[in-house]
């Protein structure tokens, strides 16, 4: 016999075996006892959870011919249905039999009798894929079928229903399985296949899957396979699924926390060079700020957490470590950052720019970003370091004679137009590859009947950029034109109407923008006029 997957063997097949949702059960196992059975059902919860084995469980329980506790799965119309040979329990896949033809034909079948048992069972799994003509040819049959039908329909998405399928249904919330309750079953299961596996690792699939059995069934079976004869420990569950250590998580939010990118870039390639997946390990971070929110929120409740003693200390040490403010802005961040890299070609570029702005919040307005750089601010004033100055590595600090800097002229107005006349010039001169790129694609110079040049930028991202790197800027555009230039950075928006106050808008104006907007709709960003 061919090798069947470990969460199908392990399939429940009774109504005690159905782990975390006891309140259903109950339900289920009364309606039969009581023979109150329904005419529909609706089954639905996240995946893993049991819909479906306890439809199968609840299609063998009202045809059981047994006297004592239903299904006894010792009678022939148990054993029947068990392998899949009994007509009377019909299974449709509604992702692939959608349509109103497939609808038609249980209608025909509904009408003969069951060829034995009590009731023909239909179990119409994800039938919220089914076509809006498909419900309305169910709904009549649905709402008055044949005495010796019953319906069963088992969805992860019951919001896409239409109201008039739910309302002809009883419905049954499927839980997420508990952690205790997963770990304990799982350590069951594994000493009846005789696993060797740490409590460690069980607990660890536990958190990893949750609360989906399937899913935690799933990564059992493929380390059981590649450690086969070995015993299973956390670190091989991690190296199965792509994960890491919680201690690069505390090792990642100390770096942001102190500001330090070089360490942050040095631990996401540790990451990536061990072969670790990247919207794996964002994710695994952005439940660790969970985390470290929950610990500084309830004082290290232990309830609420559902760790162990050690590591919820670590987190609330940490988290005294980190604002509350602050953590909530790095959940909100890397959130959105999940959902980017999911599309990305390059997540490891985008997890490491998100961590470099996390480290210089320079632009973001929220709370936790200026309670950041106030605190930075006071911490180098502490060490006698002027706040207008960034700190800088102590090898960069060696008492070294530095030549003296020739004392530039102040640019003046006309200066600062022939930095907008030559800016792509300057841009290429450039010696940084990176802030070269940077400044190229996504910055415009631009002019506002001041003594100074604005940088336009496209988004926030290239302005944090520009600001990270002003004094480098400085620099370029010093040696470029032989004069000291200051400048201001805005955003797109903020210098289109800072332009619109000081120039105003005639109507001749008006009509390019609202052609350039049209524009900009159907091909894209169009760049900024500076002539």
């Amino acid at each position: 016999m061919s090798y069947t997957a470990l969460y199908r063997r392990l399939r429940p097949q009774s109504f005690d075996d159905v782990i975390g949702q006891e309140h259903l059960v109950k339900t289920l196992k009364n309606q039969i006892k009581n023979n109150r059975i329904n005419h529909a059902y609706l089954f639905c919860g996240t995946r893993g959870t049991g819909k479906t084995s306890t439809a199968k469980i609840f299609a063998r329980a009202v045809n059981c011919t047994s006297e004592g506790e239903k299904p006894c799965n010792e009678c022939s119309i148990c054993k029947n249905i068990m392998e899949n040979r009994s007509i009377n329990v019909v299974e449709i896949d509604a992702a692939s039999n959608n349509g109103v033809d497939n609808v038609r034909e249980i209608i025909e079948e509904v009408k003969y009798p069951p060829t034995e048992g009590r009731y023909k069972v239909y179990i119409i799994d994800e039938v919220h894929m089914l076509t809006q003509g498909a419900f309305n040819a169910l709904l009549k049959t649905l709402e008055e079928p044949p005495e010796h039908v019953v319906f069963i329909l088992a969805t992860t998405d019951p919001q896409k229903l239409p109201v008039t399928i739910l309302s002809r249904c009883q419905r049954f919330d499927f839980h997420r399985i508990s952690r205790s309750e997963m770990a304990a079953e799982l350590k069951k299961d594994m000493a009846n296949e005789g696993v060797s596996i740490t409590d460690g690792a069980i607990d660890y699939v536990a958190r990893l899957s949750d609360g989906a059995m399937r899913d935690a069934l799933s990564i059992l079976d493929q380390c059981m396979s590649f450690y086969y004869g070995e015993e299973i420990t956390e670190e091989k569950i991690m190296a199965i699924t792509g994960s890491v250590d919680s201690g690069v998580l505390f090792e990642l939010t100390d770096a942001i926390s102190d500001g330090d990118c070089a360490a942050c870039l040095a631990v996401i390639e540790r990451v990536r060079s061990g072969g670790r997946d990247i919207l794996n390990f964002t994710n695994d971070l952005v439940m660790h700020f969970r985390n470290l929110l929950l610990a500084v929120s309830t004082d290290k409740n232990g309830d609420v957490l559902d760790y162990s003693a050690e590591y919820i200390d670590r987190l609330y040490e940490q988290g005294k470590r980190v604002s509350y403010d602050y953590i909530l802005e790095l959940i909100r961040d890397f959130s959105e950052l999940c959902g980017r890299i999911r599309y990305s070609s390059s997540p490891g570029v985008l997890l490491e720019v998100a961590c470099i702005k996390a480290c210089t919040p320079v632009t973001e307005d929220g709370s936790g970003a200026v309670e950041k750089r106030l605190s930075r601010l006071e911490a180098m004033l502490e060490k006698g370091i002027p706040a207008a100055v960034r700190e800088k590595p102590a090898a960069a600090r060696a008492p070294e004679p530095k030549p003296e800097k020739p004392v530039l002229q102040k640019a003046v107005p006309e200066d600062v137009k022939n930095v907008i006349k030559s800016w792509k010039d300057f841009v290429k001169s450039i010696d940084s590859p990176l802030l070269r790129a940077a400044m190229s694609e996504s910055v415009e110079a631009a002019y506002l009947n001041d003594d100074m040049p604005a940088l336009v930028c496209d988004n926030k991202l290239s302005a944090a950029k520009c600001e990270a790197e002003r004094s480098s800027i400085k620099n370029e555009l010093a040696k470029f034109f032989g004069k000291e230039f200051e400048f201001k950075i805005m955003l797109k928006d903020e210098y289109s109407k800072a332009h619109e106050e000081i120039y105003g808008t005639d109507d001749e104006e008006l009509k390019f923008k609202n052609a350039r907007e049209e524009l900009e709709d159907k091909f894209g960003s169009i760049p900024i006029d500076i002539t």
